[in-house]
């Protein structure tokens, strides 16, 4: 009976990722597109319970047959929701061009050569420069010596990333003991196969990373654990914090590794130098999209960071579980909503931790927070409160059921001190 309800849920998600990538631009059928991600978020929804037990393999394969059908279906899509898998193309471009990616914005001229038809115009913020790490123009540079040009081989090396993580994903759940049937939580996530697939975010090589990390940390190898937080790093900043909650973080030879893994990436790629600090500066303070918890009272970003910081502080002092990846999903979840913006892509990185520690509030978190999309209903664009409140319900339910275990937790302490 699971396995049939399993099923059907594949099929309802399947036809759903198959209307999502009929439309040739969701920015311009936003209502469209969150009725069509709602209705896969439902089909994912009754497919992870339906699974949740399951340990056999014939469902595992189903599983991961369905998710990949689901992936391959959005794969041929061009990005539209977000572009940024165009400025990956283009930032290799000029690369390519014997240009140092950093020098200029897009729109200066002295880079008027290199403008094209189909990836120029598609460029967000061509007056910015960009933001990439030197590691991930490396990454860039990579995929576009094998295929010049090409958004879809971007999407696709990205794509690729996303399966090491699937698979790390699958030895972690095998490492803990856990149904591998909570593949489902992760393998069938609208948001991962929207912004993975469909929109070609480098949050994908995070992904791999990450998990892979959390599976070193399970095997109590946390010296392997902090090499790969430290790649992570090099391409994305965040998961630096998730070293603040290896077990063995305080060891010797972890701590040489993870900070010769980050010493030697800036040094290799040219040094602090030839890092893009002020372009990443200027995107923190002028980017307004989707704002933080803290942002959307006191529009602040300095002050959203330093309420991310000292959220990782307290949840990293505060100890706990012996490996990453069960105490990693407050701290995660803390440094999503607290940042100043929140872009749904950056919500992707929680959900493999949720296959390992579900929390029904935060999953149903991973599908409202895609209600930032109906920044594009109206003109100007702007997210409507309803949108706002949707996108933080989930999280307001997950706050009031920990502050209901902290108060039970500290009603029994008081009654044993008594």
């Amino acid at each position: 009976m699971l396995l049939l309800a399993l099923t059907g849920a594949g099929i309802g998600l399947s036809a759903a990722c198959w209307g999502l990538a009929r439309i040739p631009n969701l920015v311009l059928a936003p209502r469209a597109f969150l009725v069509l991600f709602s209705l896969a978020f439902l089909a994912y929804g009754a497919g992870a319970l339906a699974a949740y037990p399951l340990r056999s393999r014939r469902s595992v394969a189903m599983i991961l047959a369905i998710g990949i059908v689901a992936r391959l279906i959005l794969l041929p899509t061009s990005p539209t929701l977000s572009t940024d898998a165009y400025r990956y193309v283009w930032d290799a471009r000029v690369a390519s061009a014997g240009i140092d990616p950093y020098a200029y914005p897009p729109a200066a001229p002295e880079l008027a050569g290199l403008r094209d038809a189909n990836i120029y115009p598609n460029l967000n913020h061509p007056t910015w420069q960009t933001v990439y790490p030197p590691p991930a123009q490396a990454f860039f540079r990579a995929v576009y010596w094998i295929a010049p040009d090409n958004v879809a081989a971007m999407k696709l090396a990205l794509g690729i990333a996303e399966l090491l993580a699937l698979a790390a994903l699958v030895l972690l759940l095998q490492a803990l003991d856990l149904p591998l049937g909570r593949l489902t939580i992760y393998a069938w996530n609208p948001l991962l196969l929207v912004e993975v697939w469909g929109s070609g975010h480098l949050d994908a090589l995070v992904l791999a990373t990450v998990t892979a990390a959390a599976l070193a940390s399970a095997r109590r190898r946390d010296n392997v654990a902090a090499v790969l937080l430290g790649l992570g790093t090099l391409v994305k900043l965040y998961p630096a914090v998730l070293y603040l909650l290896l077990p063995r973080r305080r060891r010797a030879s972890v701590v040489a590794l993870f900070t010769s893994v980050l010493a030697a990436g800036v040094i290799v790629t040219g040094g602090p130098d030839h890092w893009p600090f002020a372009p990443i500066a200027r995107f923190v303070r002028d980017e307004y999209f989707n704002p933080g918890l803290v942002r959307s009272f006191v529009n602040e970003p300095m002050l959203a960071l330093a309420t991310t910081a000292a959220w990782v502080i307290a949840v990293a002092w505060r100890g706990g579980a012996a490996h990453l990846a069960v105490r990693a999903v407050p701290l995660v979840t803390g440094v999503i909503v607290l940042g100043p913006n929140v872009f749904p892509w950056y919500a992707v990185w929680l959900v493999p931790l949720l296959a390992v520690t579900p929390s029904v509030p935060l999953i149903v978190f991973t599908g409202t927070v895609a209600f930032a999309y109906t920044f594009f209903i109206s003109q100007p664009w702007a997210i409507p409160w309803w949108a706002r409140l949707v996108e933080g319900a989930p999280l307001g339910l997950a706050a009031a059921r920990e502050l209901r275990a902290f108060s039970v937790d500290a009603h029994r302490a008081s009654d044993r001190a008594h």
